[in-house]
């Protein structure tokens, strides 16, 4: 066998295995990309609708202690396409967070 075949299926291997503990450490897809537990889930947003987009954002209270409080999950959906962006904060950047959507929501 190829070295340079055994290091890219190491690296592989690696990130999947990974992710494979993240999976079963925190209890499932969402929680292992936010890296803390889904505690349960406060709400929905719809966004603008598009002609053949949906988005959405929903927020969640995680598990992870002060460093991991909410956690955003930014869903755009179309047809032939699903994308999930997960955003795990802190009980601050949460606190700035909503501090900087009550100004806009003032300037506009």
């Amino acid at each position: 066998m190829d070295p340079g075949n055994v290091v890219i299926f190491c690296v592989f291997a690696l990130v999947i295995g990974s992710f494979l503990y993240r999976y079963l450490r925190f209890g499932g897809i969402k929680a292992a990309m936010f890296g803390a537990e889904i505690d349960r889930t406060v709400g929905e947003i719809s966004g603008a609708r598009g002609k053949v987009t949906n988005s959405s954002v929903r927020v969640h209270v995680l598990r992870g202690g002060p460093e991991r409080a909410v956690g955003l999950e930014f869903v755009t959906k179309s047809v032939a396409s699903y994308q999930m962006v997960p955003i795990s904060l802190s009980s601050e950047a949460a606190r700035e967070l909503a501090l900087l959507l009550q100004k806009a929501i003032g300037e506009a």
